[in-house]
């Protein structure tokens, strides 16, 4: 029996140990959508997957489809972004609200810009940094209004405490309060 492998950029969003070495991954690609994926052997000082699935970075991996879960073959570290603790909690945010493999491309290229431009840039405030990128993972969830993107918090505090508020409304339509 011949297997389909499947080569994609991925976020590598969190991971749990299973067995002895294996872990399984939560990533984050642009045409699977969240994915579970297991690599085997990965906690051994000798894997050579291991600095390619660590958590918060964005790697190239080879996958193929297993009976629960995805397992990954192959992979290859692009960037790594766990110094930056305002990419952290949205995130762990996008995990939750994220059911199902179900691709979402738009959602990728926000997350994966966003992780782009902010490594380039270092005078960015950690706050508004984490709070534009909430808002636009809401928006592409479906749990903001267009018009709810343009409002800027860095201009003044009404518009800071206006996304605060759009955000809040997004996060308990999406029921997890």
């Amino acid at each position: 029996m011949s297997y389909h492998i499947y080569t994609t950029k991925g976020i590598i969003l969190s991971e749990r140990p299973i067995k002895e070495a294996d872990r399984v991954y939560s990533i984050l690609t642009r045409e699977l959508g969240l994915i579970h994926a297991t690599a085997l052997g990965v906690r051994k000082e000798a894997s050579k997957l291991r600095g390619a699935l660590e958590p918060l970075s964005l790697s190239r991996i080879s996958l193929v489809r297993g009976k629960e879960y995805w397992r990954i073959t192959s992979g290859e570290f692009l960037q790594n972004f766990s110094s930056m603790r305002e990419m952290a909690r949205p995130l762990s945010l996008l995990e939750k609200l994220v059911q199902g493999e179900e691709p979402h491309p738009e959602l990728f290229d926000v997350v994966e810009g966003a992780v782009v431009s902010r490594w380039s840039t270092s005078d960015v405030d950690q706050e508004m940094f984490e709070m534009r990128l909430v808002a636009k993972i809401l928006y592409q969830l479906g749990y903001l209004h267009e018009s709810d993107l343009n409002l800027d918090p860095s201009v003044d505090e009404a518009g800071r405490k206006a996304l605060i508020k759009a955000i809040n409304i997004g996060i308990q339509a999406s029921q997890l309060t």
